[in-house]
């Protein structure tokens, strides 16, 4: 599952209602018109605002005096814009900034570790966009550290401590290490089963846990992609229901994206193809087909995605010996790829031609593997 994109500060406690800080400070004013224009989708308009800030705020108050930890999260906003922008050699240096400012904590010098992680993170991420996992793993694990330690009222945001032990588990599967990598998103699956609330805050004064049921599902698939990986199918199988539970109940804010949700029945369907039982992986695939077919958050069908689940119900279809059945799904595969997956029709046709000859019709099995030979595109 993709890596979650960089996210700009929404921290209502540090704007003020009338969009001045209690200081009175002009940078606020802008930072808040900024928040705005990123609200609408804006971050190219938004970027001049968002830099003219950071160069108010650099100039401190009345006394000369800068509240080193406002100007790293206006810094952090400058990299988000940049980053959104795929100016991502840019966004790190803008984020690297943010977090030497965070490190000098606010005008009484207090470090608030919440700021410090989140603009550790998105170094980390900007890093692993740039393909260079070594570095960023070690960003992720000091803003795992940072978030850990919690707000300046010692609450801590579990989510975003599991957020970033995820990152360095990401970073060790692409690495080829799984093994590695499962140690982490353990504990990543540990941090935001907590969810948002500090479990150690005044319970009469806390909000209720409020868990991230989208990221926990994707922190629960990617383990169980390790697992899978570790060859330990059984288990790995277990890692993935728990996923589609999750992924089903979406995130606070958002729709179920219902892509992942596929992707992840797919997941099932294979652990149960792998342990020799599908006829309990057919409705597994179905469901995949279903889940891909509604789209992701925002309701765009992944064809490539839908073709590879049309496709894994005709595989299983044929693992059951019902190849007249499996037939009327290799064709849908064919057609949906023939429309949105070009680079996967190849595969398809060959095994609907493999299909085919199990019935014994030959010549149409010939006509779809000269189909299969013929150069896509």
């Amino acid at each position: 599952m993709p890596a979650p994109m960089a996210r700009p500060f929404t921290d209502d406690a540090f704007m003020s209602p009338d969009g001045m800080n209690p200081d009175g400070m002009p940078h606020d004013h802008f930072h808040r018109q900024g928040r705005g224009l990123i609200d609408q989708g804006r971050p190219a308009d938004a970027l001049p605002i968002f830099q003219h800030a950071a160069t108010l705020a650099r100039q401190g108050d009345a006394r000369g005096v800068v509240d080193a930890d406002r100007l790293g999260r206006i810094l952090y906003d400058v990299g988000y814009c940049l980053y959104d922008l795929g100016r991502i050699d840019e966004a790190l240096a803008e984020f690297q900034d943010a977090v030497a400012a965070a490190e000098q904590g606010d005008a009484q010098g207090k470090v608030h570790g919440d700021n410090l992680a989140a603009c550790q993170h998105l170094v980390g991420t900007c890093l692993a966009r740039l393909g260079r996992d070594v570095e960023a793993m070690a960003w992720f694990q000091h803003a795992a550290e940072a978030a850990a330690r919690g707000d300046v009222q010692g609450r801590v945001d579990y989510e975003a401590v599991g957020h970033s032990l995820h990152q360095v588990g990401a970073c060790l599967a692409r690495q080829g290490q799984p093994d590695v990598a499962l140690t982490w998103l353990q504990q990543a699956v540990a941090a935001k089963e907590q969810g948002g609330a500090s479990p150690n805050a005044d319970p009469a004064r806390a909000e209720p846990s409020r868990i991230d049921h989208a990221s926990l599902g994707a922190s629960l698939h990617l383990a169980a992609d390790c697992l899978y990986a570790l060859g330990l199918v059984e288990e790995a199988l277990l890692w993935f229901q728990r996923s589609v539970a999750a992924l089903e109940r979406g995130g606070p804010h958002a729709p179920v994206n219902h892509d992942d949700v596929g992707r992840a029945r797919l997941r099932i369907g294979q652990c149960l193809m792998d342990l020799a039982r599908p006829a309990d992986a057919l409705p597994w695939a179905l469901a995949a087909v279903t889940a891909v077919e509604d789209g992701d958050a925002a309701g765009r069908v992944n064809l490539p995605g839908l073709c590879h689940a049309v496709h894994a119900v005709g595989d299983t279809l044929v693992a059951m010996g019902r190849f007249d059945d499996a037939m009327d799904w290799y064709r849908h595969a064919a057609e949906t790829a023939e429309h949105g997956d070009p680079a996967g029709l190849a595969t398809t046709l060959t095994a609907g031609a493999a299909c085919l000859r199990k019935l014994g019709r030959t010549d149409e099995a010939r006509a779809w593997e000269l189909r299969a030979q013929a150069p896509m595109g």
